[in-house]
């Protein structure tokens, strides 16, 4: 029960200050004139404006609000490191406890939830006070290792006012964990040019010392060296393909250190093409010649290089210089010494190993020498794409050069001769470059007439004739790859004859693969994570069993059997827990898949530290304690508003005294005939004292 005096004015409060003003002017206007009754009168005026003013008593029965603290436990990933798991639970178990035992407070627990932007403490906080009464909040208790990734530069306004926060910071001071730092990290890079990664191996204490360091790219270690701790180093890295390109870089890890997780750093760099540079040969004027040029004139992206021999000089005896026989001199050195290296793509269309016979004697239009350099330029990571004619099947063919050394197919010397229709085999409907052409497109496709008798001698054939004889072989040659078309009759595609076929798409597809385009690899390893499930598929060729490992954030490796779900494509799956890059590897394919961001922004740093906090703590008085393993929590205490609520004893709670009304009556001070006696009263007394 709570008692209180308030006023219910009868008239407007602004009418009751003019009444009282002018009793006071005119008592004292009476007074200077002599009025011996001045005070009764005054007396009797103010009973008046009291009156008006309706003094009532109020009863309020109350019913006492409790205060709410607020604990909010941190269960981010990094919070998983050690034992930081169970002190934490440890830790509220024990609050909630302390806090229970409190009058008038009530206690709401919050988690902080893992994100893949690291840990959001603040904007918990922020949305758990944003449903809570401001004028109830006691205070805010924050268990956490202290790694909070949300802290803003101005904590002002973070908390209503004298609202306390006290951090209770689980983990050890001095523990040690070693991590990468990557300071300088490339998104592009122009394939076959390098790309520079600044690092630095980070282990607080250990500086000077030397910790192993790997870097892989693509799957495949590039280096292995000792580097010192706390310097920054430059790593440069060449660009192998178009496309994704996966860069690993680990450390290894130290003995006692936290966590494994930020040992490791992997980046994906896109490969990008400035300029694709093609160099094309023509051996002698055919139909399919103009098709060819249209064809690679057509992509912008495309610097054709290309030169056409119009005649053959070895069929009669000339006098004449082969510089003079020229509308622009062959530069066989520049081509095919200095500069055959800056060609992405060299293609041999209808060449044949000629002889010139000049003054009598004959010499090759291409030394056997300049032929040796193509195949090491194969064998280096060129490619090389050869589209035969007839004169593949003679003894001027590429076959009897050098060059045999990076076909896939030599000649038998015969001619396949009669109409057939181009189709896929069993490896043309797996591979990219041609399985979008299989089923009903393929069977509508234009007639051919010729194709050159071969025998395979490695790579895969994915188009071939009525007789199973192969049209179009693809192989790897070493670092490099290679392409065969086997027949001269494909610009009749080209011309739309009997119905034609894909003969641009078929030859830019071909094209590309020899470039290097990822998209277009027949054995492809590839991995995603969704809804915390891993999901790896194979893509391959050939029909065998797979095997992948994976390389967990942790460190930890597992072997994961494929599951045949087609021809050549194979599937498995598995649940993942941890953040971070998972790195899957099958043969020399490799794939990457992570778990929120491949470097996970809560595993940069995972040292407990009471520093990012300590600014919020700091301005709202609060308390920062660090929890050992035997929860070593302070005493709560209830404070008053305004008053200091921590010191080394104690950590304090604000008492705000908030109250619902569940019932109230007024009663007036007096009744209204007592303000009337009283008034007349004092006019009887002023009459009587002025009467005498």
């Amino acid at each position: 029960m709570k008692t209180s005096i308030i006023f219910d004015p009868l008239l407007p409060i602004w009418m009751i200050i003019t009444i009282t003003a002018l009793i006071v002017i005119a008592s004292t206007f009476g007074e200077w004139r002599g009025l011996k009754s001045f005070v009764l009168r005054t007396i009797a005026a103010f009973i008046l404006c009291g009156a008006l003013l309706n003094p009532q008593s109020l009863l309020e029965e109350r019913m006492t609000l409790p205060d709410i603290a607020l604990v909010i436990t941190d269960i981010s990933p990094s919070m998983e490191i050690g034992a930081r798991q169970t002190q934490a639970q440890h830790a509220q178990d024990a609050v909630v406890e302390k806090l229970g035992a409190l009058a008038n407070l009530e206690t709401v627990t919050l988690r902080v939830e893992p994100g893949q932007d690291g840990t959001r403490l603040i904007q918990t906080m922020i949305d758990g006070l944003g449903q809570l009464p401001a004028g109830r909040i006691a205070g805010v208790i924050a268990i956490t290792d202290g790694r909070v990734h949300d802290m803003p530069k101005a904590v002002d306004n973070l908390l209503p006012d004298n609202v306390p926060f006290h951090s209770l910071i689980i983990g050890k001071k001095d523990a040690r964990d070693r991590r990468l730092d990557a300071l300088l990290t490339p998104k592009f890079g122009l394939v076959g040019e390098q790309v520079m990664f600044e690092i630095m191996v980070d282990d607080p204490g250990h500086e000077g010392e030397r910790a192993g360091l790997e870097i892989r790219l693509n799957g495949v270690v590039q280096a292995r060296f000792n580097a010192t701790i706390g310097n920054r180093m430059s790593i440069p890295l060449k660009i192998e393909k178009r496309g994704l390109n996966t860069v690993e870089i680990r450390t290894a890890i130290a003995p006692d250190e936290l966590t494994p997780f930020n040992n490791t750093f992997v980046s994906e760099i896109s490969g990008v093409r400035d300029r694709l540079r093609v160099l094309l040969i023509t051996g002698e004027p055919h139909m399919g010649g103009r098709a060819w040029r249209n064809l690679l004139k057509s992509d912008p992206s495309v610097d054709l290089v290309q030169f056409t021999i119009l005649t053959n000089p070895g069929e009669k005896k000339v006098s004449a210089d082969t510089k003079e026989l020229s509308l622009i001199q062959f530069p066989e050195r520049e081509l095919f010494e200095e500069k055959l290296g800056e060609f992405d793509l060299v293609i041999f269309d209808h060449f044949r190993r000629r002889s010139l016979n000049v003054r009598g004697r004959k010499r090759p239009m291409l030394k056997p020498y300049y032929i040796a350099n193509i195949a090491e330029y194969v064998e280096r990571g060129g490619a090389l794409l050869v589209a035969t004619g007839p004169a593949f099947a003679s003894e001027e063919s590429l076959a009897r050069s050098p060059l045999i050394a990076v076909l896939p197919a030599r000649p038998t010397g015969e001619l396949n001769l009669g109409p057939f229709r181009p189709k896929l085999n069993e490896k043309g409907k797996r591979h990219p470059i041609t399985s979008v052409f299989d089923g009903e497109v393929s069977a509508r496709w234009g007639r051919w007439y010729r194709t050159i008798d071969v025998e395979l001698i490695g790579g895969d054939a994915l188009m071939q004739d009525d007789n199973g004889n192969p049209l179009l072989v693809i192989d790897k040659v070493k670092k490099g790859r290679t392409a065969m078309l086997l027949s001269d009759q494909a610009w009749l595609w080209a011309k739309g004859h009997d119905g034609g076929g894909p003969y641009n798409e078929l030859l830019r597809r071909v094209a590309h693969w020899l470039m290097g385009e990822p998209d277009l690899e027949s054995d492809r390893l590839t991995a995603r994570i969704e809804d915390e499930i891993l999901t790896i598929e194979e893509f391959s060729l050939n029909d065998a069993e797979k095997n992948v490992k994976i390389l967990k954030p942790d460190g930890t490796i597992q072997t994961l059997a494929l599951k045949r779900i087609g021809a050549g494509h194979y599937r498995a799956s598995m649940p993942t827990k941890d953040q971070g890059a998972y790195s899957i590897s099958s043969g020399d394919l490799t794939a990457i898949a992570a778990v929120g961001a491949l470097n996970p922004q809560e595993f940069k740093y995972t040292i407990a530290t009471d520093t990012l906090l300590a600014p919020l703590v700091t301005i709202s008085g609060g308390k920062s304690v660090w929890v050992g393993d035997n929860t070593n929590l302070p005493s709560f205490r209830k404070m008053k508003a305004g008053t200091k609520t921590a010191n080394k004893n104690y950590a304090g709670l604000i008492s705000n005294e908030q109250y619902n009304i569940t019932s109230s009556r007024r009663t007036p001070i007096g009744p209204t005939w007592l303000y009337f006696l009283l008034i007349l009263l004092a006019m009887l007394g002023a009459w009587r004292f002025e009467s005498r």
